[in-house]
């Protein structure tokens, strides 16, 4: 009877003690750390590009009817997105040395030769492969295509204008920037045109259109 009573009771000990090691041991062991959290990559942010130029350009005349003019061109170019930008051109052309186009007219010839403005889509392509080769990449920078509509107007007698021509074009160009403030565009392009035959608007003539420039700007 004695040895059924310390059994029994040791039984009830051993089964009391077994929960209480259980948790201990629990609470001896450290917690799993908890999974680290990965930033998320940083989204698009849309930029804009100011630019004032000049070069071999729409508005660049040597001699001839309206004498030697230098091109001036301001820009502004927006990227939307990520390899896509939309921008608009205003060039003119304005005159250096002699003015005087017709004396025996008796009117009075424009500072400016011509004013023109472009609208138009690009879009920059190959940027991975740019990255990749350690190469210049990014908004407003490398390889691209275009499609740009342009309409300029020629003031051969102050101040009227007359509208000159209007174009539909396909471009291939390419930019780079040029320092801290400077930029390179050069580009190459045909399409379609319209072009007055002369000052009293009788008749429009669509022919085959080219575009092409090199511009040098300063950029902020």
């Amino acid at each position: 009877m004695p040895h059924q009573f310390y059994f029994s009771a040791f039984l009830l000990a051993a089964s009391l003690s077994a929960p209480l090691a259980t948790q201990a041991q629990t609470a001896a062991e450290p917690a799993a750390p908890a999974p680290t959290k990965t930033a998320p990559a940083p989204g698009f942010q849309s930029a804009t590009l100011f630019k004032l130029g000049t070069g071999l350009t729409r508005g660049l005349t040597i001699g001839g009817f309206m004498g030697t003019a230098l091109p001036l061109v301001a820009s502004v170019e927006h990227n939307y997105a990520p390899a896509w930008s939309v921008y608009g051109n205003v060039s003119s052309g304005w005159r250096i040395g002699a003015r005087t186009a017709a004396p025996e007219r008796g009117t009075r010839s424009a500072y400016v030769t011509e004013v023109g403005a472009d609208l138009g889509v690009r879009h920059y392509y190959n940027q991975e492969k740019r990255q990749a080769a350690g190469r210049a990449a990014g908004p407003f920078v490398g390889n691209y295509v275009a499609l740009q509509g342009s309409t300029s107007f020629t003031p051969y007698y102050a101040p009227k204008l007359y509208h000159e021509v209007s174009a539909l074009s396909v471009l291939w160009g390419t930019q780079h920037r040029l320092g801290s403030h400077g930029l390179l565009d050069a580009y190459v392009g045909g399409g379609l045109e319209t072009r007055r035959l002369n000052m009293s608007y009788r008749g429009v003539q669509i022919r085959p259109h080219l575009e092409v420039g090199i511009k040098l700007s300063l950029v902020r």
